[in-house]
């Protein structure tokens, strides 16, 4: 720094004092609203003050961190505003200006004084850095930063000394932590100490290599040490390093729309015409359309541009290293505009400054020492125009022509930024102006309703930001409604543009109708669905459950009961107190044979309305749409349903009313409806056609351990018309006689090809599964399955048959029961072995109990066997609770048959080994935890349908 005076205090205070009044003048007010990337950074700023500590913000494309705490530094000290998070960005313009004089007076020598305060005093008019300095985005900090960047490591190359290095690097490294650009800083200092290397002297190149060098080698490693957690971080997940930018990249398909060249062509060309003829056209960033410099400053910019060229070709400028240091800055920092999409983009070039403007500084200087007087076609002469721009005399009728310049540029800014600016229609909806007034149309309905506001607005950045703290909750009602606690009233808000979904909404209750508000424009705002309290008392008339249920959850809601509209399953729910932990819903839907048909797991209200959000008495109306085997329409299955919480590794949620995790909400019958033919895939294709419009596509089979007697599931996949369909069809299996004769066919099962009412659109493929059962007089060998419609016959499969193992006699028994449990199953009777008093010392108590069971019918359900030891007091001490039989399923009984089930029981260590023990036995279904109602042979009911086998006694 050359001669530094009481001058340059006198500069560097008034070009401050003006960047500050421009600054602090209607920060918080101009631009209006509060735009949706300034509500992410206040959302993180709020997370900041409550504990979190980011190296890396995920929202909003992802963002550098830097510039949130010190938003929240600031918020700690005046709190969590409009103004105050924009304070961070004004305080980062304001130190920008007078940085910018110092940056300047340090690094020119020729004119240093008269070009740093001009390029300051412009900066501090300058519409695109007032600005940025008033809308609270995280970019504002690189000029003050890379001005120390530059600055210190300028610093060192010119002392010889390293601190200056390492104070260069730490701030390389913090610009990494602050903003994308900062990524580029290595490469303007890589480039500028080969041009230092390049352009030296011949005599101090090798010394120039060697201290250039160990400088960039130090400022270097202290960037990467300073950037080395969070660069860790992107080596976890390099999506966060490269995703955003390679969304918008230039070489991307969206961008370059098929040429990448052509494309950087057109965009260097924006963004070289963004100073003088068109800038930034986005209205958050700009009055659209507004270059840089207004028609007053291009002029002694593009001269300053003329004049940078000129002393970067002379060898024996002074300022010649700086000027090419500051160059390399500014072009290097336009790259981003460049390289992506919708250039000039004044956020992505706004790092390039204050470097970038030395040439209106440039070009004023050289104005304020020009003879006014010399004509327009002087400028074609190579001599007297170089002459007369490089007087170092100032001109006093150049200095007011100056003066007059920059007041009527001042004049220009104020009037554009605060006049015209926030009045534009495009900059009301651009900064979320319509977010604040539907916000504010809200409030005075808060006091005597809950209000739910639609997922679209509610969780838009703006005002979910003012959410925080608020009763107003947001919920995305497609598939979700909400009602709030007995005895208040609500009001549902949407945006115009959901006005559809408003209308639907209000249908559920007569008389109910929907109140469009609208914005200052006259554009819909908010369509509100106002409904009082005593019409929420009760479900809407319209949406009621048919098959109601109370069922309790340990922490969860209480499941109230079922509707069904079509495929769609809706369940009705009730918070009974808050829920801190987001519990994730399942359903669940079982056939007869108890496999699982169609399930879903989803968040409440498609994640619009998690339970943290519930409150105590709300109501939830939730409908859910399974994903449903494409063969289970048409069939009776059971709605099975439960919580649990995803980040406690899916612990399910224990019910508060009784055994188990899961709740029984009820039966349905699915819906038969066809499918697009990609969408199916049958085990076995066919493709045959049965009739002119009617084609077997394929078919599944499934059935185990065949023999006679046994359940087989066959699926059949059609194709053609729905009328077609109608005809009747036969099921048949046909069996080989003695010399592989073939016997006459078993009819399986007939009826039509596809009921009726199936949902069957052209070109579809429909599956239909019959449940058939093989005749339990059957031989076994080999036997054909076909089937049989409009006289053509397909054959599907060919079967062998096992001999039977099933048994109909009745065994002897011990202990004779005689017990009949639902009409289904008789308990004939029971085995104990060993016998009492027969066990090691020390050892478990070993007793195996062996059921004899008769099916009265085939059983419709798979039920499970209990088998219950009780002590005197009536506690269980030892228990088996599993299929019967080792799992053969109560479904593939036969009338009549009989079936030997074994079930051991171990009474473990530290119970009593005395005394006299209840042995009890039933069945229950492991869907509903219902137990089979049991009677004796009396025909009086059993107590707790439990069958009593009599007493066990161990010494």
């Amino acid at each position: 720094m050359i001669g530094w005076t009481r001058r340059d205090w006198a500069i560097l205070l008034a070009v401050t004092a003006l960047a500050a009044a421009l600054r602090f003048y209607q920060l918080g007010v101009v631009p209006p609203g509060f735009q949706f990337d300034e509500a992410f950074n206040a959302l993180d700023a709020a997370r900041v003050l409550d504990g979190q500590r980011l190296l890396f913000l995920p929202d909003n494309g992802g963002r550098e961190v830097v510039y949130t705490y010190l938003q929240a530094a600031l918020a700690s000290v005046f709190g969590l505003s409009v103004y105050t998070l924009r304070l961070a960005s004004a305080l980062a313009g304001i130190a920008t200006v007078p940085l910018g004089y110092l940056l300047l007076r340090m690094l020119l020598r020729q004119d240093s004084r008269r070009v740093a305060a001009f390029t300051s005093l412009v900066l501090a008019i300058s519409f695109w850095h007032l600005h940025f300095s008033h809308y609270g985005i995280r970019v504002i900090l690189m000029p003050p930063i890379l001005s120390g960047v530059f600055g210190f490591f300028w610093l060192g190359a010119q002392r010889g000394r390293l601190w200056p290095y390492f104070a260069s690097g730490a701030l390389a490294g913090l610009s990494v932590w602050t903003h994308p650009s900062g990524r580029l800083v290595p490469l303007v200092l890589i480039v500028y100490v080969v041009w230092q290397v390049g352009t030296g002297r011949e005599a101090s190149r090798s010394f120039q290599l060697r201290t250039r060098l160990t400088g960039l080698v130090v400022a270097g490693a202290t960037a990467l040490l300073v950037f080395l957690p969070l660069g860790l971080h992107f080596a976890r997940d390099p999506l966060l390093f490269l995703g955003h930018a390679s969304d918008v990249s230039v070489f991307s398909e969206r961008v370059s729309t098929g040429s990448p060249l052509v494309a950087l062509l057109r965009h260097s060309l924006d963004v070289l015409g963004m100073f003088s003829w068109r800038g930034d056209r986005e209205w958050i960033h700009n009055l659209a359309g507004r270059p840089v410099f207004d028609p007053l400053l291009s002029i002694p910019f593009w001269l300053g541009i003329l004049l940078w060229v000129q002393r970067l070709r002379r060898r024996d400028d002074p300022d010649r290293d700086a000027l090419a240091l500051l160059m390399l800055w500014s072009l290097v920092m336009l790259i981003p505009s460049v390289f992506s999409d919708a250039p000039p983009n004044f956020s992505r070039t706004l790092p390039a400054l204050p470097a970038l403007f030395l040439a209106a500084g440039l070009g004023l200087t050289r104005l304020v020492m020009a003879d006014l007087r010399l004509r327009i076609w002087d400028f074609g002469r190579r001599r007297s125009r170089i002459h007369a721009l490089q007087s170092p005399i100032p001109n006093p009728q150049s200095g007011i022509a100056v003066t007059l310049l920059l007041l009527a540029s001042l004049g220009l800014t104020v009037r554009d930024y605060f006049g015209r600016f926030p009045q534009q229609r495009e900059v009301y909806y651009a900064y979320d102006v319509d977010k604040l007034d539907s916000w504010a149309s809200l409030q005075p309905l808060a006091a005597d309703h809950q209000i739910y506001l639609s997922q679209l607005w509610a969780e838009h950045a703006t005002l979910d930001f003012l959410r925080r703290g608020s009763a107003v909750k947001s919920l995305d009602s497609s598939d979700t409604i909400v009602l709030p606690p007995l005895g208040q009233g609500a009001v549902y808000a949407f945006p115009g543009e959901q006005s559809k979904r408003a209308e639907r909404l209000a249908a559920l209750w007569p008389e109910t109708t929907v109140e469009q508000t609208v914005d200052r424009y006259g554009q819909p705002l908010l369509d509100l669905v106002t409904v009082a309290a005593d019409a929420l008392d009760d479900w809407p008339p319209a949406l009621t459950p048919t098959q109601p249920a109370e069922v309790h959850f340990e922490g969860g809601p209480t499941l109230l009961g079922l509707e069904t509209q079509g495929s769609a399953i809706i369940l009705f729910w009730r918070a009974e107190a808050p829920m801190s932990p987001s519990l994730t819903t399942f359903v669940h839907l079982i056939d007869a044979e108890g496999r699982q048909v169609g399930q879903v797991d989803t968040l409440p209200g498609n994640g619009s309305y998690l339970t943290p959000a519930w409150s105590a008495g709300e109501r939830v109306i939730e409908r859910y749409h399974p994903t449903i085997d494409a063969c289970a329409g048409g069939e009776s299955v059971r709605v099975l349903t439960g919580w649990y919480d995803l980040a406690a590794d899916a612990t399910r949620l224990p019910r508060a009313d009784g055994a188990g995790e899961t709740a029984l909400a009820g039966q349905i019958v699915l819906p038969l409806a066809a499918r697009p033919a990609e969408q199916v895939r049958p085990a076995h294709i066919l493709n045959q056609p049965l009739t002119r419009d009617l084609t077997l596509v394929g078919y599944n089979l499934a059935g185990e351990d065949l023999q006679p007697g046994s359940p087989v599931t066959l699926d059949l996949y059609w194709r053609g018309d729905p009328v077609a369909a109608s005809q009747q069809l036969a099921i048949t299996l046909q069996g080989e006689g003695r010399a592989g004769a073939q016997r006459a066919p078993t009819l399986l099962w007939h009826g039509e090809i596809i009921p009726a009412e199936a949902q069957w659109g052209p070109g579809e493929v429909i599956c239909h599964r019959l449940r058939l059962r093989l005749p339990p007089d059957e031989t076994s060998g080999r036997h054909r399955l076909q089937v049989e419609a409009a006289g053509q016959v397909a054959v599907l499969a060919d079967l062998n048959l096992a001999a039977s193992t099933r048994r109909f006699d009745v065994p002897p028994v011990s202990t004779s029961v005689n017990a009949i449990l639902g009409d289904q199953v008789r308990l004939i009777g029971a085995d104990l072995v060993p016998s009492a008093g027969l066990r090691p010392p020390g050892s478990p108590l070993p007793l195996t109990v062996t059921l004899t069971w008769q099916a009265l019918t085939t059983p419709q359900t798979n039920y499970t066997v209990f088998v219950h030891l009780l002590d005197p007091n009536g506690r269980i001490v030892a228990q088996s609770d599993t299929p019967p039989a080792g799992g053969y399923a109560t479904s593939r009984w036969l009338p009549g048959e009989v079936v030997v089930d074994s079930h051991a029981l171990a009474v473990p260590e530290g119970n009593p080994s005395r005394g006299r023990f209840r042995l009890l036995v039933g069945m229950y279904d492991p869907i509903s935890g219902r137990r089979l109602p049991a009677v004796a042979a009396t025909g009086v009911p059993i107590p707790e349908n439990a069958v009593p086998l009599g007493e066990v006694a161990f010494p």
